[in-house]
Parts: structure tokens; C-alpha cells; sequence
């Protein structure tokens, strides 16, 4: 189906027959995404007094028993309620069935060089290890493509291919947005944040969670959901965009299923929009 729409008085189409998932999928017998050291994704037939979920176990049906840490296990989108004492289910957000998105490759950059050179910061400080993604390199992305302004902004850094099955932990610990970069997306309104690493926020950051803050406008410090706080809005972690998919303006379809719970497992599907000609 084409679909034909008008953004800041451009007008632009796409086609929904060539969708690009960026969601990870979750292989329950082979290598998977892993973050913070959770528990490996798994299944297993379902047990029930003589039924066996399994064809080849002499069972009627397959019916899995599933078990993963949707914040750990591969793409996942969170709500507010990830940082809020309330609970804020992510199935209950009114996800719309189509947003405009900006689509940026950038790329992670050493501590050393953002905090000497461009004086962007991290609380707590940067450190070695840290690679992070600077609000110096989203400005200039964003301004190498010069788009309208989007409901969705969609980040990937660092090498994508393995990010189907790394494991980030002390020794290989992933990139994160510094605090300018995160003050600049929060600038610029979007409602979903989408990115290929497993946190916008530090691994090991002594519980600041500084950049889930900002950007739900939730009090540094605290787990109070307020009038003054942004619940309508949703972070995707550990997304994977392929090689072939460029820069530049896309249709978003952010599928979560009716989890009442903080966070679900997630499948982003893009849309390629291309301007059309006068």
C-alpha cells in the first residue's frame, strides 16, 4: 500500500510493502543480545499433569513456557513507569499506528575526547571506559540531512551486525548519550526515542538513571510521577538497523503487545519516505 502524506508543507510517500524490522529476534536455542548479566531468554514445553507442550514429545500442540528480562533480552520499549513508583504500563500507551521518524547513524566517541574538546558531561563523570554519543554529533547529523521535525527519532551506533548477540557487561560495556545529548533530543520534542544500544543511560551509573530523567521529566533522585512529568512518552533500547538503511526520513509502526508491566519486548517496522517530486 502506498501511502502519501504532508510534513511541514513537503508533501512525501511510502510504501508499507517495504517495511525494514528493526526489532531483534529473540533466538531461544542459539546467541542472543544480553545486558547487565540477566538470565538468557528460554523456553521450554509447557508441563501440565500429562500434557506436554511438544509435537515431538508425543504432545497434541506445541505450547511454550517462555522466560526473559524484556529489558535485557533484546528490543524492547519502556514507559515511564521503568522510573516511577506508579505503575505506568507500556501496553496502555497510546502508541499510534504510524509516526514520522528520523532515522541517524552517528558515531560513539571516546570520554576523553567529548569531555576535553567539547566539554559535554555525564553525571556521574565520564570515565574509562566510557564511549559516548554527543550532542556535538546528533546536531550534526541531524543538520547533514535537514528534515522537518519528526514524532520519533531513531539512533544507532557502533557496529550493528553484532549487536544480534553481544553481551555488554564490565568488560565490553555499550555507548550512552551524555547530558547535552539528551537535553537536545528532549529540545526537540520527540515523543519516541529509539536506539541501538541496550540503555540511553551508563551501565553501571549508581542507580542516576540521569538521561531516563531528563527526558521523562521526572525529578533527579526521586520515583514521583508528577502533572509536570512526560508519560506519554516511550524509550526503545537495543535495536538493530541494518547496513543498508541509510539516513533520512521514515515511517514508524512501534508494535508492543498489552504488557502491564514497565517494559515488553518490541518490534519497530520502518517505512522509507521519499519526497515526492513537484
Amino acid at each position: 500500500m502506498k501511502i502519501n502524506f504532508e510534513l511541514e508543507g513537503v508533501e512525501y510517500s511510502s510504501d508499507t510493502s517495504e517495511g525494514v524490522s528493526l526489532g531483534i529476534q529473540v533466538d531461544f536455542d542459539g546467541p542472543q543480545p544480553n545486558h547487565f548479566g540477566a538470565p538468557k531468554a528460554s523456553r521450554s514445553p509447557l508441563k501440565l499433569g500429562g500434557f506436554v507442550g511438544d509435537t515431538t514429545q508425543g504432545g497434541s500442540c506445541n505450547v511454550d513456557a517462555i522466560e526473559m528480562v524484556p529489558h535485557c533480552n533484546g528490543t524492547h520499549t519502556e514507559s515511564i513507569g521503568h522510573i516511577v513508583d506508579p505503575e505506568v504500563p507500556i501496553g496502555l500507551n497510546q502508541l499510534n499506528a504510524l509516526t514520522t521518524a528520523t532515522l541517524l547513524h552517528v558515531e560513539a566517541e571516546p570520554f576523553s575526547d567529548v569531555r576535553e574538546s567539547l566539554g559535554e558531561s555525564y553525571r556521574p563523570a565520564l570515565q574509562e571506559p566510557d564511549w559516548v554519543v554527543s550532542a556535538k554529533q546528533l546536531e550534526f547529523a541531524l543538520h547533514s540531512i535537514d528534515l522537518p521535525l519528526t514524532t520519533s527519532l531513531i539512533v544507532t551506533s557502533h557496529d550493528n551486525e553484532s549487536a544480534k548477540s553481544r553481551s555488554y557487561n564490565e568488560e565490553n560495556q555499550p555507548p550512552f548519550f551524555t547530558i547535552e545529548a539528551m537535553k537536545l533530543i528532549v529540545s526537540k520534542k520527540f515523543q519516541h526515542l529509539l536506539v541501538s544500544f541496550p540503555s540511553v543511560d551508563r551501565m553501571y551509573d549508581d542507580g542516576l538513571l540521569t538521561n531516563h530523567h531528563l527526558y521523562w521529566n521526572v525529578q533527579e533522585g526521586t520515583h514521583e510521577l508528577t502533572e509536570d512529568c512526560w508519560d506519554e512518552k516511550t524509550i526503545t533500547e537495543m535495536i538493530y538497523v541494518p547496513e543498508s538503511v541509510e539516513s533520512g526520513l521514515y515511517l514508524l509502526n512501534l508494535q508492543v503487545p498489552g504488557f502491564n508491566a514497565d517494559a515488553a519486548p518490541s518490534r519497530p517496522i520502518i517505512y522509507k519516505a521519499n519526497r515526492k517530486k513537484a
